[in-house]
């Protein structure tokens, strides 16, 4: 029996170890194993004598049921001890298993034994090399290898549409599709219709060929697009636009660099929903490769304090390509059939409808014609009154006394 694999051979198979460093000289082997648990299962932690070349302790890490390697990195890259924070990195070289080195000179019973145990295993097994064991424990079980609902479709499910007058193009931002076809049509393609297909793709369909070929030629319609090829039946998107409800996250690290974070768990972020009434839950528009519906429950960790953050794929905004808001536009302008002079006289009729304010001076409308007054405040009549007054109190005195008082006349 000595020709037989170890466990640990076993382990090594199916395990990820993992070079951390930047911890402190107190650390110990067993303090890394309970820092990193909180990330997967850990089955062994080994710290070497020696140090690196800028004289940093360095460690390795040996997880198993490792999903996404990538994804485990950077969680032990946010783990703090005391006021180190970790540094971690794949393993470039495993270790060397010195445990099967006696076991080399049994060459001859070893063979025997491994086709003896072979034979036996074969007995005991299905066709699919499963042994009866493991089919009942469910051990080793492959998902894309499991019993799924599927449908057979024949040649009578075919789209027969015809594709000879359309493209198919895909934008180069998400932001483009809500406002597509009031870009085209301010470029000149009116008569056009779009339709999406998923991802960043869209349908364009034309009435013509030769407005096909002049939209493939013009540069301004062009430049919206980072892909436009000719329509074809075999298009498939290679990934999906998905709408996933995040809830869980702390206040502290509401932010859009957390959300990115968690968003590259299944692909790039694309879109927030920006809800600023909302603290509770966001929804993030994710560009995934995943087929399958999202809905998982995960860690966030931060200064070594643990958040469970929850994820479900909701269903979210379509674009629509509707002329509805053209329409209207339309009607406005070509209400009186294209001719500008009615359009010019119902402005001014708009116009004379309208309140407005004459300007005024002392109190009179601007637009009746005022004569200026000689004697705008009134009182010319009063000094004119006055003076007369006098000129009569004059003459009264002239018939009662032949000389002012006081001044005797020289007699000859």
């Amino acid at each position: 029996m000595g020709g037989f694999r170890s466990k640990e051979e076993d382990v090594d198979k199916i395990a990820v170890s993992v070079f951390v460093t930047n911890f402190p000289e107190s650390c110990s082997a067993k303090d890394l194993f309970l820092h990193c648990k909180q990330y997967g299962h850990v089955v062994d932690s080994f710290i070497p004598n020696k140090r690196s070349k800028s004289g940093k302790r360095f460690g390795f890490v040996k997880f198993i049921n490792v999903f996404n390697e990538e994804r485990l990195v950077n969680n032990l890259c946010t783990v703090w001890i005391g006021r180190f924070k970790l540094m971690a990195n794949l393993a470039r070289f495993k270790r060397v298993n010195k445990t099967g080195s006696g076991r080399e000179g049994r060459t001859e019973n070893g063979e025997n034994n491994r086709q003896k145990f072979s034979a036996t295993s074969n007995a005991g097994s299905f066709g699919n090399g499963k042994s009866f064991a493991s089919v009942v424990k469910k051990i080793n079980k492959d998902p894309e290898t499991e019993s799924v609902p599927s449908i057979v479709l024949d040649d009578e499910c075919l789209n027969k549409k015809d594709l000879s007058m359309s493209l198919m193009g895909r934008v180069k931002e998400m932001a483009s599709l809500a406002n597509l076809k009031k870009v085209l049509c301010n470029e000149g393609f009116d008569n056009l219709k779009i339709s999406y297909l998923g991802e960043l793709w869209v349908l364009l369909e034309f009435e013509s060929s030769k407005a096909k070929e002049l939209f493939r030629k013009n540069a301004g319609a062009g430049s919206w697009f980072s892909a436009l090829r000719l329509a074809n039946d075999e298009c498939v998107p290679d990934g999906r636009l998905a709408w996933v409800e995040v809830g869980g996250v702390p206040f502290k690290l509401w932010t859009v660099k957390t959300f990115s974070r968690i968003a590259s768990i299944w692909g790039d972020l694309m879109d927030v929903d920006e809800d600023e009434m909302n603290c509770y839950s966001k929804r993030l528009c994710v560009f995934t490769k995943v087929r399958h519906n999202i809905q998982e429950s995960f860690k966030v960790n931060f200064r070594g304090k643990v958040h469970w953050v929850r994820a479900i794929e909701v269903p979210g905004w379509i674009p629509e390509f509707n002329d509805e808001e053209e329409e209207d536009d339309v009607s406005d302008e070509c209400n009186f059939d294209g001719n500008p002079e009615a359009q010019e006289e119902n402005n001014i009729f708009e116009e004379s409808e309208e309140e407005k304010v004459q300007e005024t001076e002392f109190g009179v409308p601007s637009g009746e014609k005022v004569n200026k007054s000689e004697d705008p405040f009134g009182i010319y009549s009063l000094l004119q009154k006055n003076k007369s007054n006098m000129e009569n109190k004059v003459n009264e005195e002239d018939h009662s006394l032949s000389h002012p008082p006081g001044f005797t006349p020289e007699v000859d």
